[in-house]
C-alpha cells in the first residue's frame, strides 16, 4: 500500500511527463487490442467444427493456377476406391442472383447453393427443429436465418412455405425450413441451400464439366500425401478415358500432380486456389502491432529515463536511510505498473470508441464483447511484459545509484549509466517511424498506379445488368438490343457470359498445331469490344455483317504468345465444341486486377461448353445515366420479357474497384500505423530533447555570457539530434526497401521503387526533429541567465 501511495505522489509530481507516458502507452495497447480482436476473428473460421483437421477440398492443379472445381463423378470414384475416406460431399454455387417472390415482395437471393445431403453433416449445417433426411422426390431447401426474416417477416415458422422463383408467376418452390446459424465464423455462408441425394441428378457424367466443389472427410491418421497421389491416379485414369476432354493428350504427357487436397482450416486465409490477401493482412497486422508495442515500450523507457536525473537525490536519501536496493527497484516497478494499468484502462475506452471505424476500415463486425479469455490473457501479458521490459532497466539502474555521488550532484550530468539509452532509444523510435512512412508511400504509389493504369477496357459510364434470361444466339438478343439502343443517351449494348472484375471465366482446353493449351473462355455478343472500348491489335471484331462469326474466335495478346503465334489471324484452333478460325487479336484486359497476370483468353460468339450469356452491358453518354436508368426501370418488363420484373443493375467501375479494395485497406491501415508511430516517436523525442537541453542549461547560460548567439546555440545543441535522425534513416532505408519490395512482389503489375519515398520520409523526419529541437532550444536560450547560473 505504501508503494502505491508513493507511486501516486510521484505520478502527480510530474504530471506532464506522465501524461505523455500514459497517452503513448494507451495508444499502443489499444492498437494491440484492435489487432488481437481482428486476428482472433480471422483465424476462427470453422474452428467450431470438430472435424476441421479431417476435412479437405479437392482441387486441380492447372497451367494457369489451381481450381477448386472438379467433375461431378469424381466424388463417387474416390469413395469407392479409397477406404481411408469416410465421406464425400459436393456443392455447386449459382453464378447469378435468383429472384424469390413472396407476399412481402421481390427479393434477390445472392448466394444460392446446391449440395449433397452428406455435406450437411460434414460442414455442420443443421435444420432448425427437424432432422435432415434424404428425399428423392425433391431437394430439401433451407433458408438462412437472415433470409427467412427478409422473405417472411414476423413469422417464426417457415416450414412448408412457398416462394415463386424467377417471377410472380414463375416456378413454385417449397421451403423445408431454416438452417441454424453456425456457432462461429464459417467459410460456407448462404442465403438458400438445396440438399439432394445426388447434386448431379445422375446426369453430369463428363470429366470435361468441372463445376463442383468436392469435399472429403478422411479417417483419423490418414496420410494426406499418399491419399493425394491415389486420387490423382483415379482422376487421371478417368479423365484420359473421357473422349470429351480435349486436354487428355496434354494430361497424358504431363507427370506433374493434378490433384491437391486443401485443408478446410486453410480456406479462409490461405487457400491453395485463391488469393492470400487475408493472410497477408493478418500477418502484416500482427507484425505492425508488435512493432507499435515495441515503439511504445521504447518510448515509455525513454520518457522514464528522461526523468531519472530528477529523482537521483531521492534515491540517494532512501539508500542513506537504509532502504535496500531491491525495495527501491520494486518501488520503481510499482510506479511503472501503475502507469501501465492506467494506460490499459484508457486503451479499453479507446477500443470501444474506435471499433466502429475499425470495423468499417476492415469490413468486419467486431465488438468489445469479443475480448475473450485468450485476448484478455494476451493483454495482461502485454502489460506485464511492458512493465518488465520498459521498466526493469531504469528501475534496476536507478536503484543502483551511489549515494555519495548523487547527493553531491546529479551523476547524469557526467554521462552516467543512461547515456547509451538516450542515444539508442530515439534512433530505434525514428527507425520504425521512418520505415512506416517509406512503406506507406510505396503502397500509396501502387494503389494510385492501379487506379490510374489503363486496365485495357472502359469501366466508367458502363452499366451491367444481372439478367436471368439467356441469350446464347445473336437472334435471341436482337430485339432487346434494339429496344435498349433506342433509349436516348445509350451509346452501345452487348451481352456476354462474364464482365471484367466479376467471376473469373472458366478455363477450357484448345488445340492448335497439335498442342493443347488451357485458356479462359468468354462468350460474347456483337459490340462487346465496342461497348467496353477494348482495343483491337490485329484483325477484326465480330460483326452482324458476317453470320459465319459463330465459327470464329478472337483471342487476346497473351493467348497469341502462349500459342506461339506471331500472326494469329486465320489460324484454326480446336475446342471441345468445335473448330474456330481466329479473326482478331485484342489488347490484354486486366479483368482480375493487378495481382495476377492476364490469362490467355478466347472470345467466342457461340455458346461453348454451356457457358451462358446473361450479362447485359450498356455504355452510356455523359450525364445520361439517371435518365437511362429511369427509362430502363419503367420499360424493363417489356424490353426483356424473359426477365420480367427483375431489373437489377450495377456500375461496372464500382465492381472493378473491388479488385484493389484490399490494397486500399492496407493503405488505410498503414496510414494509421504510420501516424501513430510518428506521434509516439515525436512524444519520446520531445521528452528526450527537453531533458537533454535541461541538463545543459548552465552550459547555455555560460555560452550566452560569453556572447554566443541564438543561431550558434541552435547549431551546437541541435547537431546531436540530427545525427540521431541520420542514423535512423540509414537503418530504415534498406530495411523498408526490403519490406516494400517483398510486398510489391505479390503484384503481377507494379510500380518500380524510386527515391521519392526515401526522400519524403527523410524530409518528414528532419521537419519533426527541427521543429521539436528548435522549440526547446528557443525556450532555453530565452530563460533568465542569472537563475540558471545560480542552479
Amino acid at each position: 500500500m505504501v508503494h502505491l501511495k508513493i507511486a501516486l505522489r510521484a505520478f502527480l509530481k510530474s504530471k506532464g511527463y506522465n501524461f505523455l507516458n500514459i497517452a503513448g502507452l494507451a495508444l499502443g495497447l489499444a492498437t494491440f487490442t484492435f489487432v488481437s480482436l481482428y486476428v482472433a476473428n480471422e483465424t476462427s473460421y470453422d474452428q467450431w467444427n470438430g472435424n476441421i483437421d479431417r476435412i479437405f477440398l479437392v482441387e486441380r492443379e492447372m497451367p494457369n493456377g489451381a481450381s477448386p472445381y472438379t467433375p461431378g463423378k469424381l466424388a463417387a470414384a474416390i469413395k469407392n476406391a479409397c477406404p481411408e475416406v469416410e465421406e464425400t460431399g459436393r456443392m455447386n454455387t449459382a453464378l447469378f442472383q435468383i429472384p424469390f417472390f413472396t407476399h412481402s415482395g421481390r427479393f434477390l437471393i445472392k448466394n444460392w447453393v446446391g449440395a449433397d445431403y452428406s455435406l450437411a453433416g460434414m460442414l455442420g449445417i443443421k435444420p432448425r427443429g427437424f432432422q435432415l433426411t434424404s428425399n428423392n422426390a425433391a431437394p430439401t431447401v433451407l433458408l438462412s436465418t437472415r433470409t427467412a426474416g427478409v422473405l417472411f417477416p414476423g413469422e417464426s415458422n417457415v416450414q412448408n412455405k412457398t416462394v415463386m422463383m424467377m417471377s410472380r408467376n414463375g416456378m413454385p418452390m417449397t421451403i423445408a425450413g431454416v438452417a441454424d446459424d453456425a456457432p462461429g465464423n464459417t467459410n460456407f455462408s448462404f442465403d438458400c441451400i438445396g440438399f439432394s441425394e445426388d447434386i448431379t441428378q445422375g446426369k453430369d457424367q463428363s470429366y470435361a464439366n468441372q463445376i463442383y466443389q468436392t469435399f472429403l472427410l478422411v479417417k483419423p491418421g490418414t496420410d494426406i500425401g499418399l491419399l493425394s497421389k491415389k486420387i490423382d491416379t483415379i482422376y487421371r485414369e478417368a479423365a484420359l478415358a473421357d473422349t470429351s476432354l480435349v486436354a487428355r493428350e496434354a494430361l497424358a504427357m504431363s507427370n506433374a500432380p493434378t490433384i491437391f487436397l486443401d485443408p478446410l482450416k486453410n480456406l479462409h486465409l490461405k487457400p491453395h486456389y485463391g488469393s492470400h490477401v487475408n493472410d497477408q493482412i493478418v500477418k502484416g497486422l500482427i507484425v505492425l502491432a508488435l512493432i507499435i508495442l515495441i515503439v511504445t515500450g521504447v518510448n515509455f523507457t525513454n520518457l522514464y529515463v528522461s526523468q531519472a536525473n530528477r529523482r537521483s537525490k531521492e534515491v540517494g536519501i532512501k539508500k542513506v536511510s537504509g532502504i535496500s536496493r531491491r525495495q527501491i527497484a520494486f518501488q520503481f516497478l510499482t510506479e511503472i505498473f501503475f502507469q501501465c494499468m492506467v494506460s490499459f484502462v484508457i486503451s479499453i475506452g479507446i477500443v470501444a470508441l474506435g471499433l466502429p471505424y475499425f470495423n468499417q476500415l476492415l469490413d468486419v463486425n467486431l465488438s468489445i464483447s469479443g475480448i475473450n479469455g485468450v485476448i484478455a490473457m494476451q493483454l495482461l501479458l502485454a502489460v506485464v511484459a511492458l512493465t518488465l521490459l520498459a521498466g526493469a532497466y531504469p528501475a534496476v539502474v536507478m536503484a543502483g545509484f551511489r549515494p555519495a555521488e548523487v547527493l553531491r550532484g546529479n551523476q547524469f550530468e557526467k554521462g552516467g549509466k543512461f547515456s547509451w539509452a538516450k542515444g539508442v532509444i530515439p534512433v530505434l523510435q525514428f527507425t520504425f517511424a521512418i520505415g512506416f512512412v517509406i512503406v506507406l508511400i510505396v503502397i500509396n504509389q501502387q494503389v494510385s498506379f492501379m487506379k490510374s493504369e489503363d486496365p485495357g477496357f472502359q469501366a466508367k459510364q458502363v452499366l451491367y445488368i444481372d439478367n436471368l434470361a439467356i441469350y446464347n444466339t445473336p437472334a435471341s438478343f436482337e430485339s432487346v438490343d434494339a429496344r435498349i439502343k433506342a433509349i436516348p443517351g445509350v451509346k452501345d449494348v452487348a451481352v456476354s457470359s462474364h464482365v471484367p472484375g466479376g467471376i473469373m471465366p472458366a478455363s477450357h482446353e484448345y488445340v492448335v498445331h497439335n498442342r493443347t493449351h488451357a485458356m479462359q473462355t468468354v462468350a460474347v455478343g456483337y459490340h462487346y469490344f465496342e461497348t467496353l472500348n477494348i482495343r483491337l491489335k490485329q484483325g477484326q471484331t465480330f460483326s452482324s455483317s458476317f453470320p459465319v462469326d459463330s465459327a470464329n474466335a478472337i483471342i487476346n495478346e497473351t493467348a497469341a504468345k502462349k500459342m506461339g503465334l506471331a500472326n494469329p489471324v486465320g489460324t484454326m484452333i480446336q475446342g471441345r465444341s468445335g473448330h474456330y478460325r481466329i479473326i482478331g487479336v485484342t489488347k490484354d484486359v486486366k479483368s482480375s486486377g493487378f495481382e495476377s497476370y492476364v490469362q490467355p483468353t478466347v472470345y467466342l460468339m457461340n455458346n461453348p461448353l454451356g457457358v451462358p450469356k446473361t450479362q447485359i452491358m450498356i455504355s452510356v453518354e455523359g450525364n445520361a445515366i439517371p435518365a437511362v436508368l429511369a427509362t430502363l426501370g419503367r420499360e424493363w418488363s417489356s424490353i426483356n420479357k424473359l426477365d420480367g420484373d427483375n431489373f437489377n443493375y450495377h456500375f461496372l467501375d464500382e465492381l472493378y474497384g473491388k479488385v484493389y479494395a484490399k490494397q486500399e485497406q492496407s493503405q488505410s491501415i498503414l496510414t494509421y500505423f504510420s501516424i501513430l508511430a510518428l506521434l509516439i516517436a515525436s512524444l519520446g523525442f520531445f521528452a528526450s530533447a527537453a531533458q537533454a537541453i535541461h541538463l545543459r542549461m548552465k552550459e547555455i547560460a555560460v555560452r550566452k555570457v560569453f556572447g554566443a548567439r541564438g543561431r550558434d546555440l541552435m547549431v551546437t545543441l541541435g547537431t546531436p539530434f540530427f545525427y540521431i535522425m541520420l542514423i535512423a534513416n540509414l537503418i530504415a532505408w534498406p530495411t523498408s526497401l526490403l519490406i516494400a519490395s517483398k510486398w510489391l512482389q505479390t503484384f503481377a503489375y507494379r510500380v518500380d521503387i524510386s527515391f521519392q519515398p526515401f526522400v519524403a520520409a527523410t524530409i518528414i523526419s528532419v521537419l519533426i526533429i527541427a521543429t521539436t529541437v528548435c522549440l526547446q532550444i528557443s525556450r532555453a536560450v530565452n530563460l533568465n541567465l542569472a537563475v540558471r547560473l545560480k542552479e
